[in-house]
This record gives C-alpha cells, sequence and structure tokens, in this order.
C-alpha cells in the first residue's frame, strides 16, 4: 500500500474524506526535507488553501496520528508520523532553531523499552527530543 492510499485510508476508517486541504498539506509534508513550521505550511499554501484550514488540517492529523509536534522551546515544527516515516529521535539546536534526525538504533530503542518495563509502563511509542547547539552555532557555548 502506498504512503498516499495508507493516509486515505487511515482518513476514512476515522469517517473523515480526503478533502483538496487534506490531500495538499499531506503531499507538504511528505515532500519536505525535514519537519515544518506552521508558518512554512501556511506560505507553502498560499493561494491553494486558508491559514485556518492549514491549522484545522493539522489538528486534525495530530488527532489521527497522521503527524506529530516537534517541541522547541514554547515553539514547534510538525512531521508525518513514524506511520510514514522511519522511526527516529531530533536533535534541535537553541541556537539556529535547527532541527537533525537521528537514525533509529536497537540498542538505544531496548533501553527505553527496559525502562517502560521496569516501571511497569507498556510503550506504545515515544520521542526523545534533545537541546543543545549544532557545530555552527556551539562555537563560544560552554556547556
Amino acid at each position: 500500500m502506498s504512503q498516499n492510499q495508507l493516509f486515505i485510508k487511515i482518513l476514512r476508517d476515522s469517517n473523515y474524506s480526503a478533502t483538496k486541504a487534506r490531500l495538499f498539506v499531506f503531499d507538504l509534508l511528505l515532500k519536505a526535507t525535514g519537519p515544518q513550521t506552521m508558518h512554512q505550511l501556511i506560505e507553502a499554501s498560499k493561494g491553494i488553501i486558508d491559514r485556518v484550514s492549514v491549522y484545522r488540517v493539522i489538528e486534525l492529523y495530530e488527532k489521527l496520528g497522521i503527524a506529530q509536534r516537534i517541541n522547541i522551546g514554547w515553539k514547534y515544527k510538525i512531521e508525518l508520523s513514524d506511520i510514514f516515516l522511519e522511526h527516529h529521535h531530533h536533535m534541535t539546536c537553541l541556537g539556529c532553531g535547527r532541527v537533525i534526525a537521528v537514525k533509529d538504533d536497537p540498542a538505544f530503542e531496548a533501553m527505553i523499552n527496559r525502562l517502560g518495563e521496569t516501571h511497569g509502563f507498556v510503550l506504545k511509542q515515544h520521542q526523545l527530543e534533545m537541546q543543545g547547539y549544532c557545530d555552527r552555532c556551539g562555537q563560544g557555548h560552554v556547556s
């Protein structure tokens, strides 16, 4: 099943239709080279769908697990969830705001699962957000 077919199936299984706005925003996120700010999504949608529709679509995507929010301080970016992207974590630069995807590490994932078991918790999903300074911004910052 293609990603578009899976997307439409998730919508239909939840009694939502694949509207022009929903399809357009999904395509933006699918083709993005990384997490997107709401501003980036709105700018890319100008003349096609309005600002309010972009916010409503993203709200629905988060509710249905299609997209996820990556918190960066009091701001955030949006990307497709692990249903559509390979599972990964993020490092965010506190200087320039760059978000770097960190590929999944089986040893790390096993540790997270053991941590859940230790606390009697059955993990269904998780996100790890690491914050610091990238090589460009980190020069001059002392830990």
